[in-house]
């Protein structure tokens, strides 16, 4: 027993020492790798910290977000730095990087939507949800807006509109002086029924109050729904004006536009890390099937999207096509208009509606189902 206890306690040293030197091996490997190859060993463990902070969004919640936000940057910089090691011999580094690349992937399918569809032997009835930033619905707006009928429409920077409200039954609006006897703000309107409601703007203090929330409880059917209608902090970046001064060559412009733009991202992150902290007090733990939709200009690798996406799953990951992009302007190739959803749904579609353009953003629709509906014999789940 003796000689037995002695042979166990020989192997788990020797495993230990096995460790130890295998630990010391790589990490000798990985300074002389560095040493020999600084930029490119840079590369690898920046795209390490933005796969992690989009993984986990809980640090710093400016710096996590300018981190996270240049993840596309951080994945081709990785690209580029694995290949280049590998051809130096650089096995281990190079290897690294490329499973960390594979990590990265399912962060990377936020940009591009592949589709989605029910399977055929279904037949249940859809709840369409539009979401919009209409931006204060110029004169240019109406024919277009006969145009968007949902079952639910959930509008930011919304502005009163005879030719939209009469289409809905139902309503909830927060709006607040523009300028002059104008009124913005958010508005949910409603096929079915709005049983309990909650709204709020938020203040600005130097800037017009428009960003805000709005939560209803709809009686859809035999069952409670609940549609949250959020416009996150908008931040006014000048990408345009500092286009311009970078085309014509106006060096101090340009360089003093990038600063401000700097400036305005910062406070943008913390305020809507701040915000959507509130939102999620009104469906964390919901009872009822919950859909989050808006507004959150950010891009899907922005730190309140990242915080959200922890709970909820994002419609056009799951049954967009394409890109996706939302704003109809500079910058175009972003997607910063979403629609999120808790596990009691099914998304069969997701679509931006890139050929309404009287706004300065794209329409978003998407349809759906009920998961309860799908595990039964299909029948009638709402009656307008």
């Amino acid at each position: 027993m003796k000689r037995q206890l002695q042979n166990g306690l020989f192997e788990l040293l020797a495993i230990g020492l096995l460790v130890a030197q295998t630990t010391l091996d790589w990490t000798q490997a990985t300074v002389q790798c560095w040493r020999r190859h600084p930029r490119a060993c840079s590369a690898l463990v920046y795209l390490f910290l933005t796969m992690a902070f989009c993984y986990q969004p809980s640090v710093g919640r400016w710096i996590g977000g300018f981190v996270m936000m240049s993840l596309p940057v951080a994945m081709l910089g990785g690209l580029v730095a694995s290949l280049y090691l590998l051809r130096q011999n650089e096995r281990l580094a190079g290897t690294v990087g490329l499973v960390w690349l594979v990590l990265t992937l399912p962060i990377g399918k936020r940009l591009f939507g592949y589709g989605t569809e029910l399977p055929a032997t279904v037949s249940a009835q859809a709840l369409s949800v539009l979401s919009f930033n209409g931006e204060c619905f110029n004169p240019a707006a109406n024919t277009g807006i006969r145009t968007l009928r949902a079952d639910i429409a959930c509008f930011q920077e919304y502005a009163p509109n005879a030719d939209l409200e009469k289409q809905y039954p139902d309503r909830l609006t927060r709006l607040t002086r523009f300028s002059g006897n104008r009124q913005v703000g958010l508005a949910l309107f409603s096929q079915y029924p709005i049983v309990r409601q909650y709204g709020r703007i938020w203040k600005r203090g130097n800037a017009p109050d428009i960003n805000g929330f709005l939560c209803a409880d709809v009686a859809y059917g035999r069952d409670t729904v609940r549609v949250v209608n959020v416009h996150l902090w908008s931040m006014g970046v000048r990408v345009e004006q500092a286009y311009q001064a970078g085309r014509t060559g106006r060096l101090g412009r340009f360089f003093a536009e990038l600063g401000d733009t700097f400036q305005r991202l910062k406070e943008g992150f913390d305020r809507r890390d701040e915000q959507i902290r509130e939102v999620e007090q009104y469906v964390s733990g919901s009872r009822y099937p919950v859909i989050i939709c808006g507004d959150f200009n950010e891009t899907p690798f922005g730190y309140a999207y990242g915080k959200l996406r922890r709970n909820f799953r994002n419609a056009f990951e799951e049954a967009g096509e394409g890109f996706g992009f939302t704003l109809n302007r500079h910058p175009y190739c972003v997607r910063i208009d979403q629609q999120f959803f808790s596990p009691d749904w099914h998304v069969t579609s997701c679509r931006t509606l890139s050929g309404v353009t009287f706004s300065d953003h794209f329409p978003v629709m998407a349809q759906y189902v009920l998961k309860k509906s799908l595990t039964r014999t299909p029948e009638v789940l709402a009656q307008r």
